[in-house]
């Protein structure tokens, strides 16, 4: 369930955290932003490996955290790039881990900068997915799926998971459930890590596709001079990842049943941080989703 309330970030003091967490001796932490549900630093070890620090503070921190550690050592028993986690337990009362750093920067950023790549960085995204998509999920996903990923709306599209329950659903695929261009890492040529895992669960890769396209189609984009850029380019951007989807797993599935879901799910995610300063989406938006939902549920039936 969505809640109104803006949820602070609290103060925390990343050395003090990482000497909790067996680091006492790093470089200074450097505060990476861009993640909307956690705190992220980055340091290095006097090794010379650089790593992540990750706190999680919102509602549902401890399932988020448990979901995001159980993911990362599914992706590593099935040799996903993904952050290896090295370092997890609590720091004032808050889940905190430690992660291997994935080099390179969010795909994203490529798109932006290489336009004419967009295709053969689509490809790749769309590769990565259905790579996901062969690991098999850790059985404690399992043993609570589907509910418990169908569930993540409002009481207002309750309806849109009733109507997904009878869709025939899988439990047998690793699904992400927040899978686009900046929760790839990329050194250019190749996925150096797959991030941010607190929604992951055991699914149906129909159901994550439909978040990854509705995400790809209308959610909006970062601020920035290139903006409008990525507005154009959504759809070739789409083309692209169904080719490298299809290159890997063979004939992409039908989710278009669950697109209205799938933007609930959202709607559910985004409504609680709107306002808060670093979210740049717009209650403007938030409505476009709303009308979108609609458009959805009407095309498959489930309204």
């Amino acid at each position: 369930m969505a809640s109104d309330t803006v949820q602070t970030e609290p103060s925390i003091d990343p050395r003090a955290a990482l000497a909790a967490l067996g680091y006492p001796e790093t470089t200074e932490p450097q505060r990476v932003k861009g993640g909307w549900e956690t705190l992220l630093w980055r340091f290095a070890t006097p090794d010379g490996r650089e790593h992540s620090l990750r706190v999680h503070y919102l509602p549902d921190r401890e399932e988020f955290a448990r979901r995001e550690r159980l993911a990362l050592q599914a992706c590593e028993k099935g040799g996903l790039p993904a952050p290896r986690l090295e370092a997890a337990g609590d720091f004032q009362g808050l889940p905190a881990m430690v992660l291997s750093w994935c080099p390179g920067r969010p795909l994203l950023s490529y798109v932006e900068q290489r336009p004419w790549a967009i295709w053969r960085l689509g490809r790749l995204f769309g590769r990565t997915q259905a790579l996901m998509h062969a690991l098999t999920p850790p059985p404690e996903f399992i043993a609570t799926a589907p509910d418990d990923w169908l569930s993540r709306l409002d009481e207002e599209y309750a309806d849109l998971a009733a109507h997904a329950k009878t869709l025939g659903l899988s439990t047998s695929s690793l699904i992400h459930m927040d899978f686009h261009p900046l929760n790839l890492v990329s050194d250019g040529a190749a996925v150096t890590g797959v991030i941010d895992w607190p929604r992951a669960a055991a699914g149906d890769p129909r159901a994550d596709l439909a978040r990854t396209e509705i995400t790809l189609l209308a959610a909006p984009v970062p601020p920035g001079p290139l903006s409008a850029l990525l507005n154009l380019a959504r759809k070739l951007i789409l083309r692209a990842w169904r080719s490298g989807y299809q290159e890997v797993a063979g004939p992409m599935p039908d989710y278009r049943p669950f697109r209205a879901w799938a933007g609930a799910t959202l709607l559910a995610e985004i409504i609680p941080i709107i306002d808060r300063p670093n979210v740049w989406g717009t209650r403007e938006d938030i409505e476009k989703f709303r009308r979108l939902v609609e458009v959805w549920a009407r095309e498959a039936g489930a309204r």
